[in-house]
């Protein structure tokens, strides 16, 4: 699964918990997706909508593929363009003229992008597909004069998603999209009106599981939350690597500084096996392809609420 639109992930999931650096925001912010063709995927949009109180006309069901991964076309014509025309149809946001920068600073130009919005958060629920297959058969204009390792097409659903308010002007199907929000602290930015949707995935390989991770929040927020944080950086001196060694250690400071106990492990290789782990409230860590150490155990103690996130290109 590709990612196209550069987001720190490890740093923002330690600040998703800090509930004294970021609000919650409200249900009226959120619009809901699910898959019509997948009945339990309308059953955790629900859910999630009636414990985050979301209003019902902002849970919107598409008829899509049950696969996890469509093509291109399939992710134009039943996703992103009825997604659009949804959102616009129910004055979730509301379409003009704006002047925007499309190829530089200086090259700008009228296009029709959203000027108003009522949402800024997308949660996309178990059913909805996850990929968008390579159409080695695309061609665009710009494409030969892109390095051969970015002539690529395919994408997450998540990440293209994410793209959906920018106009088509500015986006190609091949190679990378600037974040224009990248490292901001201005919260108020993330907006459909600057171009992105904040979009996450209620997801997992149930839907039962799907489900429970709304319940598990509840129960955080309502009972506490409380635990350690485990940390794993390789302590690698690769340039092309150790930014991800920066973004896990910053995570793990910040677990430290809201008062969270922890360990970090500065071994170039994962945790081992003898390593006891308790009170999981916060796991980041780097490339091993399979689970392995601490994780292989029959029971591994996450608190609810708990966030894991592993930097590997090609799994979760």
């Amino acid at each position: 699964m590709k990612s196209r639109f550069a987001i720190l992930i490890p740093v923002s999931l330690a600040l998703m918990f800090a509930g004294q650096l970021i609000a919650a925001p409200s249900g009226e912010e959120v619009v809901v997706i699910f898959n019509k063709k997948v009945p339990a995927s309308e059953d955790v949009a629900r859910h999630y909508a009636e414990v985050r109180h979301v209003p019902k006309e902002q849970v919107i069901g598409l008829k899509l593929s049950a696969d996890e991964e469509i093509s291109r076309s399939e992710f134009d014509e039943s996703l992103a363009k009825p997604l659009a025309q949804e959102l616009e149809s129910r004055k979730l946001w509301r379409m003009g003229k704006a002047i925007w920068p499309i190829t530089n600073a200086t090259d700008l130009r009228e296009v029709r992008v959203p000027v108003e919005s009522k949402i800024r958060y997308v949660v996309i629920c178990y059913g909805v597909p996850l990929k968008i297959a390579n159409d080695p058969n695309l061609r665009e204009p710009g494409l030969d004069a892109v390095k051969p390792e970015l002539r690529f097409n395919g994408a997450s659903v998540d990440s293209e998603l994410a793209a959906l308010p920018l106009p088509p002007e500015v986006k190609t199907r091949f190679g990378l999209l600037r974040n224009v929000n990248y490292t901001s602290t201005n919260t108020a930015m993330f907006s459909p009106t600057n171009g992105i949707l904040l979009v996450t995935r209620l997801d997992g390989p149930t839907p039962e599981i799907a489900r429970s991770l709304v319940d598990k929040a509840m129960s955080a927020e309502t009972n506490g939350f409380w635990g350690r944080a485990y940390c794993d950086i390789r302590s690698t001196t690769d340039t092309n690597y150790m930014v991800g060694d920066t973004w896990i250690h910053g995570a793990y400071d910040i677990c430290r500084v809201l008062g969270f106990e922890g360990l970090i492990d500065t071994n170039a290789a994962t945790f081992p096996a003898s390593q006891p782990m308790s009170h999981v409230v916060f796991y980041a860590g780097w490339y091993d392809p399979m689970p392995s150490g601490p994780f292989l155990a029959p029971k591994v103690e996450f608190v609810p609420g708990a966030f894991a996130y592993h930097l590997h290109s090609a799994n979760a």
